[in-house]
């Protein structure tokens, strides 16, 4: 099942750097938009989906954020998302017709 908490953050997470220094990282990318892609595999669908990686710490309460090299290290919890940026009236076309609902 799905778990969620909510606590507040630390400080603002900022975009990973080539050197490790961001607090996430980006492990896959679908670029469903680039022209050489065959929509016809998605039914027409079109999107862009980013899988980013975080690594955290809940202290005294506060979630921190920690930078991608200190992971290992600080024995962070690690969980990979899924970004997806799509078009406003794509969108609009799934969630009216109930085909992306949970």
């Amino acid at each position: 099942g799905r778990r969620s908490s909510i606590h507040p953050l630390e400080e603002e997470p900022m975009l990973d750097t080539s050197d490790g220094e961001g607090v996430f990282r980006i492990t896959a990318i679908k670029n469903r938009f680039d022209v050489s892609y065959d929509d016809n595999k998605s039914g027409g669908y079109r999107d862009l989906s980013l899988n980013v990686e975080v690594g955290w710490m809940v202290k005294g309460g506060v979630v921190s954020f920690e930078k991608v090299h200190s992971w290992g290290r600080l024995g962070c919890q690690r969980h990979i998302c899924e970004i997806q940026v799509r078009l406003k009236s794509q969108h609009h076309q799934i969630t009216s017709k109930g085909l992306h609902t949970r």
